[in-house]
This record gives structure tokens, sequence and C-alpha cells, in this order.
């Protein structure tokens, strides 16, 4: 890899790879995936190449915070702690800078399981789910890149419900109630469709994160909600709003038709700043503990940046945002957790915190293909649809596709105050990676001149029973942790799937998805579910579930909030790590229970009360 390069943007900037002739390999994509990955990083206001941080290449030997892992939390909470001119902020990344392909949102998760910006984080084999992959092992695609998984997610702006975090509150967790939260998401948003789509009561306007709703929407997007509508399936214009179930075209974090990252949103306006500091490919590997008495507080991190280990002092506070997986890793590295599980790596324990990696939680869900029989498969990505993108942020490339639908609905198990939805819908299609030729009329494949269009369609457990949880395989920091998702081992969460594929074979019999675009399913066997049941029974359903399942990426809850009185809590109500003084953790796995909806909104909350606590500390 070459570590700088002259660019069309006027300055010498990092390396940004990977490119998109990573993904596109052969000579077929070669000339024209080449132009569209040198004008995508030329047109600067989409890569903002010459905005990006400069990486700090050694460290200072001491800072008043350390913030571990910047992805959609650590990135926030550096960015906002910055604009304390007096503070000395010290962020450390183990991945890469954003590629410049990752800001179109066409080419959302397009680097997930990439070399250089991937963890490949895969699950223990599990014992009732991924049944039909290598080893029963579920793949976890968790972004090692600057701005975390909102570089790679598909960029939907949903929170949680009202009645996810009045059961915070019920678990005892006083100050993070509904009327608790709101303020601080409005807080951080800058709605562009407050007043003509969403609500200022539930909706913000001026803040670091830009919302709206992408600039291009495939008609199939409005007729899938048509379709909702005759058959009897609720609508909403915002489900973070009044009406918090039915089909919905979301808003997502983008700005002017490019993807918003945590990173670009809360540090790249902090680049010049001279109390941040950011070093990216390096990975912490303990938090320093000292013992004074009775007393524990975290003073130092100690990281590895190329092949050299640093340890840096810390005034005030670290605050660890590595994720759900990570986070309670780096503390079990640094003898924070249960002792039988440091006990079998051989690491010493410096406090005794049961919770560490318990309690993990995940979304589960399952996918269903349709075969759009009347609508040809041709080129999404052409000439014609780059030039539309890089001039006037409008075509495909400004959107997800199909991804930009969802849905949030109550099934037959929910609370029957219809308050609390329990399913979420995602969908997919009319997206395209690479390109063989420039022409919008070509057909996608040319070795398949007659294939048409596909679709799509995921029914996802909210509120999933089963647990899991997150330890150590040794005391080596390079090594993967241990990832156990338990999925669908709670009796009920398979029910409720169920009862999603019933909702999608309601909605893909809808007389506009049939008469226009000749929707049909494609039938499987789910390896022996077809011999074993009778097609489409319940049975049948229940087998494939096991078998072909759909593992999320919104994992949440490995050190979970809670009182003092839980033996399971991890952090307290501000968010400070129990018995260890200067420790907070702000990213998902704070969360008592997973939100019912994407993470990456309610993270940067997380995120924002984090700072406003720190702030309330020391100022």
């Amino acid at each position: 890899m070459v570590p700088f390069q002259e660019t069309q943007c006027g300055c010498t900037a990092n390396y940004l790879g990977p490119s998109l002739l990573d993904v596109c390999a052969g000579s077929a994509f070669l000339v024209f995936m080449t132009l569209v990955e040198s004008v995508i990083r030329d047109t600067c206001t989409i890569s903002e190449i010459c905005e990006r941080i400069t990486p700090t290449l050694i460290p200072e030997e001491e800072y008043d915070f350390v913030v571990i892992g910047g992805g959609s939390g650590g990135a926030a909470v550096a960015g906002r702690l910055s604009e304390v001119s007096d503070w000395k902020v010290l962020l450390i990344e183990a991945g890469i800078d954003e590629p410049p392909a990752t800001q179109v949102p066409m080419y959302m998760m397009i680097f997930s399981n990439d070399q250089f910006s991937d963890w490949h984080y895969k699950t223990e084999p599990e014992p009732q789910a991924c049944l039909g992959n290598e080893d029963q092992r579920c793949s976890w695609p968790r972004s090692k890149i600057l701005g975390g998984c909102s570089v790679i997610n598909g960029m939907m702006h949903t929170r949680g419900t009202p009645a996810d975090f009045d059961s915070w509150t019920a678990a005892g967790n006083e100050g993070w109630s509904y009327e608790d939260v709101l303020p601080w998401y409005k807080y951080f948003e800058n709605n562009l469709q407050v007043g003509t789509l969403v609500d200022s009561k539930y909706h913000g306007t001026g803040g670091a994160v830009t919302v709206s709703r992408f600039n291009n929407q495939p008609d199939l997007a409005w007729d899938i909600l048509k379709a909702a509508e005759e058959v009897g399936l609720p609508l909403s214009d915002d489900v973070d709003g009044e009406k918090p179930t039915g089909f919905v075209i979301a808003q997502a974090v983008n700005k002017d038709g490019v993807r918003l990252s945590s990173a670009r949103a809360f540090l790249r306006p902090a680049r010049n700043r001279a109390n941040l500091n950011v070093m990216l490919n390096s990975t912490a590997t303990r938090i320093l503990v000292s013992v004074d008495g009775d007393t524990k507080k975290a003073t130092g991190v100690e990281f590895v940046y190329n092949n050299v280990t640093y340890t840096v002092k810390v005034n005030k506070e670290i605050v660890l945002s590595a994720g759900t997986i990570n986070s309670p890793q780096v503390l079990l590295l640094s003898g924070i957790g249960p002792k039988e599980v440091l006990d079998e790596v051989g690491i010493e324990q410096v406090h005794e915190l049961p919770g560490v990696g318990r309690n993990l939680s995940n979304h589960v869900s399952f996918s269903l293909t349709y075969d759009l029989t009347n609508v040809p498969k041709t080129n999404i990505l052409s000439m014609d649809a780059l030039l539309e993108y890089v001039e006037n942020r409008q075509g495909p490339l400004s959107s997800t596709g199909m991804s930009q639908v969802t849905a949030r609905l109550n099934s037959k198990y929910a609370d029957p105050s219809g308050k609390d939805p329990d399913i979420q819908l995602f969908f997919g299609g009319y997206t395209q990676r690479c390109s063989q030729n420039s022409s919008a009329d070509a057909p996608q494949d040319p070795s398949d001149p007659d294939a048409t269009r596909t679709l799509s369609i995921s029914p996802v457990n909210l509120h999933p029973e089963s647990r899991g949880y997150v330890s150590l395989r040794s005391s080596d920091p390079f090594e993967a942790p241990i990832m156990v998702a338990n999925y669908l081992t709670a009796p009920g969460d398979i029910d409720v799937l169920v009862e999603g594929i019933r909702i999608i074979q309601n909605l893909t019999s809808s007389d506009t998805l049939v008469t226009k675009y000749g929707i049909r399913l494609q039938e499987t066997t789910y390896g022996d579910c077809a011999e074993l049941n009778d097609y489409d029974s319940d049975d049948f359903w229940k087998c494939a579930l096991r078998y072909s399942t759909g593992p999320e990426n919104h994992q949440a809850s490995s050190c979970r909030m809670g009182p003092s009185s839980d033996e399971y809590a991890v952090v307290d109500n501000q968010l400070r790590v129990y018995g260890i003084d200067g420790l907070r953790i702000a990213d998902a796995s704070v969360m008592p229970k997973v939100v019912s909806g994407n993470t990456h909104a309610t993270v940067v909350m997380i995120a924002e009360r984090t700072v406003d606590f720190i702030k309330s500390t020391w100022l």
C-alpha cells in the first residue's frame, strides 16, 4: 500500500484504501470500475479527501481523556470532548480511515469482510441457529474503520420506542426514560424535513447529524407502501414520531446524498483542534488500574501501533467505546471481570465484575428472496447514473435502494397495547456493486441477459429473549474473543419470526406486487427441511429459520447498565464502571436491552449523554 497519494482536490492525502477494485475483482470490471473509483475519490465534496483527520504517529505521554474505539459512539465522544479547549484528548482506533467508496449510499456494506476494514468475527458453533453454515458459526461483520459500523451500515435512522426506554427505567436506570432521552436524540439531529415530513415535537434541527430521506427511491419502494395498505397493514411517515408502527420509507443519516458517519459528523469538523489526537491502526491492549486501599482508578491505556507498544497516562477519565464485542474484551484483558474467566486465560484479576461480557443480545432475522419476473435486471451502476450522482447527488447511487424501506409491526405475541412492536421488516434490492458495462440498458450480467430483479424481505425479532456472552480465548489481545449468540434458544424467539414470515406472505399477495411486478418466492429446501416437514407449514419455517439464520448486526448489552443491586450490571446510570473510578463505557454494550430498531442513533445518543455526564463532573 502507498502511504500517501496526490489528489485532484488540492492536497496530499493518507492512503484511504481499500478501493472498489478490491471488491470488483476480475478483468471484466477493470476499466469501468477504475473510472468509478477515480471519479468518487476526486469528487472532493463526496470523498472529503482533504478534510480528513491527520493521524497522530507518536502519542504524547499523558492526556486528560483517552477514548478507546472510534466507532459510532467513540468518534462522537472524542469530537465533543475536544470542544473544551483546555482538555487534551486522544482517540485510539484499531482501523483505517473511511475508504472513499463508503461515502456513496449505494455502497453500504461493500467493505464488510474486507481484509483491511473488518474484524472477520464469527460466533462459536451455535446450538440452535446458523445450522447450514460451516461449523454452524454465524458471521458477524464488525467494522474496523474510523467511524465504525456507521461507515458500512444501511444508514437508516431509527431509534428505540418509548416502551424500550421505559423498560430501562423500570429496571432501575433512573434518568433513562423516553422523556429523558428524547431531548438528546433531538440535540444531535439536523433533520431537514421537520415541518414537512416529521414533527418538531420528536425531531431537532441544527445538530451535528444531518438526517433526511434519500434523494432517490425506486418505484418499488412506494409500491411496497401501497401493497401494505391494500392488505390492511399500517403505514407511518415517521416510526420515531407519533406512529411507532407501520411501513415507512425511513429517513437516513446522509448529507445531500453522501453518507454521514460519526467520523464525518464529529471528527472532521475537529480536525484542526490542537487538543485532539487520533491514532489509527492502533489496538488497545489493556486499561491500567491503580489500587490504593479500597479505591481503584483507571490511570492509563496501553496500546500497540506499528508493532510498538505505547502507554499513555490519563489524568481525568477513560471512555471505552470499542463496541459490544471489544469493550468487554478490553475490560477482561485489563483484569476487570469474573475471576473464573480471567483464571482460564492466565490474567490476574484487578476487579471482580461478574457482568462483563454477559447478557449479550442481538436481533435475529431470516431472509426471503422474491423474483420480480416482470422487471428486467439491467444496469443500475451506469455512466449516466454515475454522472447524475457526482453532478447532482441524485439517482440510484444517492440511496440504498430498497434498504431504505422498513416496517415496525406488532405480531400476535406483542404487547396488547400495540405500543411495543416486536417485528421489524428489512428490504433489500435495487443496488449494484460492480458493473462491466457503462450502459444503463445493458443486462447487469451479460452471461444471463434474461435475468430479472429480485427483492429480499427479512423479518426481524426485535425482542429476543435468547442471551449469549463474550469471553476471552486467550490473553493475546490480537486473538478474536469468544462470541456465543445462543440464537433461538428461547422458544418464543422463533415463533415471532414465523409470524413475520406470514406477514410477508400477506404483503406479497397484494395485487400491486403480483400484477405489476410478477412477484414470486424463490422456493428453497433449506437443507433437509423440505423433506422433514410439509412445505410452508410452521414446522417447515422453524426448521428453515434454524438452518439459514440471519444473525443481524445490532449486538448489544454485554456491559449492561443497571443499579448497584443488579449483580450483572457493569455501569451505573451515568455509565461509570462499577468499582473503577475514571472509567466509563459509551457504546451499545451498555443498553440494558437492545432497542426496537437500528442501533446507530441510540449509540450516538448514549455518546452525547456520556459527554454531558463528564462535563458535569469536570467543569
